[in-house]
């Protein structure tokens, strides 16, 4: 069966229109690694607020699990992945001192929670069970991506063609909602963009007890 939170983003049409048109948005105050970390916050938001879900923020020492979303009264954990274009997915940040090391740790990597993938085209949820199969289907250089010897290794993800087969097994699966692309003119919204940002700041620090307490 589909994924349980799949099938209510299926079935809330609003949702799916405010990620598609939101999507560039996010790009107005720059790129790299900022627009993730907005798009991210957004999309926890929207999962609460349009779908009317309660979402749980795993601890910080969880390495695999961004958040808990609670369906029919059970806690569902969920890795969540978003990417402007299908390449390597990231799923571990760890500085190792050579590249063996970091062999042996993605060698050794558990993933312990299913994938929910934003995609400006589609959204998928990859569970674990066809994370492995895709693992063992490709064997280890298949599926891992690993920085090369020739510069300073940070962390491992998967490769564009393992994402490329997860995506076409969760589309085969039901774990997947297409997405109509909806580009915008950035600098058009971007004046109220800001205009917006500067009113919510002031709103905030305007109205916090803890600051108004104290003069500025």
């Amino acid at each position: 069966m589909p994924d349980p939170l799949i099938e209510r983003i299926k079935g809330n049409v609003r949702f799916q229109e405010l990620i598609s048109k939101a999507w560039d948005i996010f790009y107005i105050e720059g790129r790299r690694p900022e627009v993730g970390v907005r798009r991210e916050n957004f999309i926890k938001m929207a999962i609460q607020k349009e779908l009317g879900l309660r979402l749980e923020s795993a601890p910080s020492l969880e390495r695999q699990v961004d958040f808990y979303v609670i369906i029919s009264g059970r806690r569902r954990p969920y890795s969540l992945k978003t990417m402007e274009s299908v390449g390597t997915m990231k799923v571990a940040w760890d500085s190792y001192p050579d590249v063996e090391r970091l062999r042996e740790a993605a060698r050794c990597f558990e993933f312990k929670a299913p994938i929910l993938f934003f995609h400006r085209e589609g959204i998928y949820v990859f569970e674990v069970e066809d994370i492995e199969r895709v693992r063992r289907e490709l064997g280890f250089d298949g599926f891992w991506a690993i920085p090369r010897r020739d510069v300073n290794p940070r962390g491992f993800g998967i490769k564009g063609r393992a994402l490329r087969r997860l995506m076409e097994i969760a589309r085969e699966k039901g774990n997947f909602v297409r997405l109509t692309p909806v580009r915008l003119d950035l600098d058009k919204v971007r004046g109220a963009y800001l205009e917006g940002w500067y009113e919510l700041i002031k709103r905030l620090v305007l109205t916090s007890d803890e600051l108004t307490e104290r003069p500025l």
